[in-house]
């Protein structure tokens, strides 16, 4: 996770670049949700600490005790730094953030190259409370996050050296003219870096996908990798990269929930945190198996305009 105010990077033990072989059987996947499962319930049955009848606590808030603060998605400021890499930062560039969350990434891609982050995200409150933390922070001056439909999104013309999307359009219907309006936001040989979920329809109709879908707060609407591939294509895209890094997301899941658990975070708490971690646990339980099904995948798109 990177400190804005510090400078320092604290990174989960996985290797970005080499993620290692993915679990061969769903098997493996769903024991250690099972033990991860029953260790949280154990931790969980602690006495409570203060009132049982607290407020239930932001689903934000929660996501930040597992990626770190600013962070609301698998993945910390290391990663993704790393996939930056390939733009070239420097205090001259300006890039865009599709999917801006609390703005933890954009920051840390700020600090550390001193480049400006015009960020968007879809939900009004989560744009808020990231450009209170910039302010708050002091780092307002190089981020800044607005809230934008991408359906209907508008960005003008050639303004931003480079684009980062991090799960910025599996819920977006109009893919097609969602990319070219970022196609057209970028300035000549600008380039877009995506990961985001996609459809792996070799694997057929799973239990797992399907459960995925029905409990996300917004249903996905899931492209294959050779749907965007010919999408960045025909856009007017050089298309560098396409590459499936579902095992390391994988790896991001899992790291993160037993770090939470080994720091003991959960014991003791109220009843209404205690609930909100488990609905959170359950949801990254559901990705992990559509994962391991096969028929979703997580990918990464790099590409130029």
């Amino acid at each position: 996770m990177a400190d804005v105010t510090t400078g320092t990077i604290e990174s989960l033990a996985i290797d970005w670049q080499h993620p290692g072989p993915a679990r061969r059987h769903a098997s493996a996947g769903r024991s250690w949700s099972e033990r991860l499962r029953r260790a949280l319930k154990r931790s969980a049955e602690a006495p409570a600490v203060g009132a049982s009848a607290a407020a239930a606590p932001d689903p934000l808030a929660i996501r930040q005790l597992l990626y770190g603060r600013g962070y609301i998605i698998p993945g910390d400021a290391a990663s993704v730094l790393s996939l930056v890499a390939p733009f070239r930062l420097d205090a001259t560039s300006a890039l865009l953030d599709l999917a801006a969350g609390l703005g933890g990434p954009a920051r840390a891609i700020a600090q550390a190259f001193h480049a400006r982050v015009s960020g968007i995200e879809r939900d009004y409150e989560c744009a808020r409370q990231a450009n209170a933390m910039s302010s708050a922070l002091r780092a307002s001056h190089l981020v800044r996050i607005e809230r934008a439909d991408p359906e209907t999104l508008n960005l003008g013309s050639a303004k931003f050296d480079c684009a980062l999307g991090r799960e910025a359009s599996y819920t977006v219907v109009q893919k097609e003219r969602y990319l070219r309006v970022v196609a057209q936001a970028l300035r000549p040989r600008g380039r877009i870096v995506l990961t985001d979920f996609v459809l792996d329809r070799n694997a057929g109709d799973r239990a797992e996908l399907e459960a995925w879908r029905n409990n996300l707060a917004q249903r996905p609407a899931l492209w294959t990798a050779a749907q965007y591939a010919d999408c960045f294509k025909s856009g007017g895209y050089g298309l560098r990269r396409a590459e499936d890094i579902s095992a390391l997301y994988r790896r991001q899941i899992v790291a993160a929930w037993t770090a939470y658990l080994r720091s003991g975070g959960i014991r003791g708490q109220s009843a209404a945190l205690v609930e909100a971690v488990l609905q959170e646990a359950e949801a990254c339980f559901r990705t992990v198996a559509a994962l391991e099904s096969g028929a979703l995948k997580y990918y990464r798109f790099e590409a130029f305009a």
